[in-house]
């Protein structure tokens, strides 16, 4: 029997206090289970007594095989099974649960790698990685655009769902008009939409992105195929994102993946504390900033980026945290929101609907004058009720326009009756006493509703007709009226006729 060193016997009582199994320490020690027994008996060490104990309750075990589901099964990162198991109630610390995952996850060799230094300001690295999210339910591929500035680290994502030049182009724009300024030069593997190594020392690039290169003021450099370590400040992180924003998570949309992946890199990946350089890339942004290009002045204003937002009932958008209005004639209608620098459009069939300046804080309602008018025009009825009484035809429409003429702004007051009467009695029956009423002149809701119960119209004191009865036909013949257009001179003389009838009745 050959005695264990001390190196072994350290990792078997590591081992043992780690997985609390036999077998499980013979297999990770690489001995026998005899041997771990010896060793927890104490017979290795002769001079030293082993007293064997139940292993102490650990925080973790409740969560074990949660744990170990979200590491060999989702393949997710510690951070990651660290959100996860909290939100289940886990109340311990990161480390113990780190030094648990190393047992339950296979070591990954790695190679040599290039340490290259980057001064501030001068380099930024773009890139593409297809990435599988699951949009609505459904998994889906998206292109994952991602922007690293070498020196800070400081990291700017989009998802897309290609990789056209309009929207690498846009992605450009979206990450120099975040950071207000541009590195001198940006690195790019081999793609057509930036540039390609034809054949040796022959780079063939793509002149719409290389003019917009020199608009900004950059320099794209397209590095030779297989330059992995030479590109590696971009591709690392891809597995970063992957791991530890994508994973394990549900997106309503691509708008909402955009918008959590932004709070994400405010929050989580651009505020940690960096692995390599053990700084916060914000931190180091601060210091990299004087060395970097500013913005150009002439293209500042130029260049926006553009979002899709349907027009709410409160009449406005939603961008960030704050709504912006729009006009309240337009609710329900999608629009097109161009987001700019310093301001930002929206835009309905291809025209300019308003402008609004950004608003500096959160979950603010920025209104402008003209929609808060449009809107309690609206709130007053006036044009609801104008819609409505239309409806009645063209004697609706003759109607309005003579109750706007003698009514004035009292108009909306008598439409509302008139539209009353119409629920009450038909639109048909209102239609017919309309074409009546506008014969003698008489503009208003209570000339409507003498009509109807077949009284005379009256006008500033006087009769205009003659007092009758109300005759059930009246009603009939108001509605065919409005279908018809028969002559009104027969509306006269059914009154008359009703007259007399009732003389010779007395």
């Amino acid at each position: 029997m050959s005695c264990l060193d001390k190196k072994t016997r350290s990792k078997i009582m590591k081992t043992f206090g780690e997985t609390g199994s036999i077998r499980a320490t013979a297999l990770k020690v690489g001995v026998s289970r005899n041997a771990v027994r010896r060793q927890l008996r104490g017979a290795d060490k002769p001079h030293t007594q082993v007293r064997l104990t139940s292993q102490r309750p650990s925080k973790l075990d409740p969560y074990k095989a949660k744990i170990k589901y979200l590491v060999e099964e989702k393949n997710l990162t510690g951070v990651r099974v660290l959100e996860e198991i909290k939100a289940l109630g886990y109340e311990g610390g990161y480390s113990i649960l780190k030094d648990y995952i190393r047992t339950i996850r296979p070591k990954k060799q790695r190679g040599p790698t290039t340490v290259i230094d980057h001064a501030p300001g001068h380099e930024a690295q773009m890139d593409w990685s297809p990435h599988k999210v699951t949009l609505q339910g459904r998994e889906q591929i998206v292109h994952t655009a991602s922007f690293v500035l070498c020196f800070s680290r400081w990291l700017y994502i989009r998802f897309f769902l290609n990789e056209t030049l309009d929207k690498v182009i846009r992605f450009h724009e979206e990450a120099f008009d975040e950071l207000g300024a541009v590195p001198a030069t940006i690195t790019y593997d081999n793609m057509t939409t930036v540039g390609f190594h034809k054949g040796l020392g022959e780079v063939w690039m793509n002149p719409e992105f290389k003019n917009f290169a020199s608009e900004f003021g950059f320099e794209a450099i397209v590095l030779l195929p297989d330059s992995k370590d030479r590109h590696g400040m971009v591709e690392r992180p891809f597995h970063y994102i992957e791991n530890n924003f994508l994973a394990g998570r549900e997106f309503s949309d691509l708008e909402d993946l955009n918008r959590r992946g932004d709070l994400w890199r405010h929050k989580t990946a651009n505020v940690r504390i960096h692995g390599t350089l053990r700084e916060q890339p914000m931190a180091r942004l601060k210091r990299e900033r004087p060395f970097l290009k500013p913005l150009p002045s002439i293209v500042a204003n130029t260049y926006y980026r553009e979002v899709k937002r349907t027009i709410h009932r409160d009449f406005c958008v939603g961008i960030d945290t704050n709504r912006y209005s729009a006009s309240p004639h337009l609710v329900g209608k999608g629009a097109q929101v161009r987001l700019y620098k310093e301001h930002l459009e929206i835009w309905v069939d291809n025209k300019m609907n308003c402008r609004h300046t950004y608003w500096s804080g959160r979950y603010h309602r920025q209104v402008l004058p003209e929609h808060e008018a449009a809107f309690r025009k609206m709130t007053s009825q006036s044009e609801l009720l104008e819609m409505s009484f239309l409806r009645l035809g063209k004697s609706g429409e003759a109607y309005y326009q003579g109750l706007k003429r003698e009514k004035g702004s009292a108009a909306g007051y008598h439409l509302q009756r008139i539209l009353k009467l119409a629920d009450r009695y038909g639109s048909d029956v209102v239609a017919g006493a309309l074409s009546y009423a506008q014969r003698y002149g008489a503009f208003s809701a209570e000339a409507i509703t003498r009509i109807i119960h077949g009284k005379a119209l009256k006008q500033k004191g006087k009769l205009l007709t003659k007092t009758v009865n109300v005759p059930a036909n009246i009603k009939q013949w108001l509605r065919s009226c409005a279908v018809e257009e028969q002559d009104l001179e027969f509306y006269d003389r059914m009154i008359a006729e009703e007259n007399e009838d009732e003389d010779e009745d007395e």
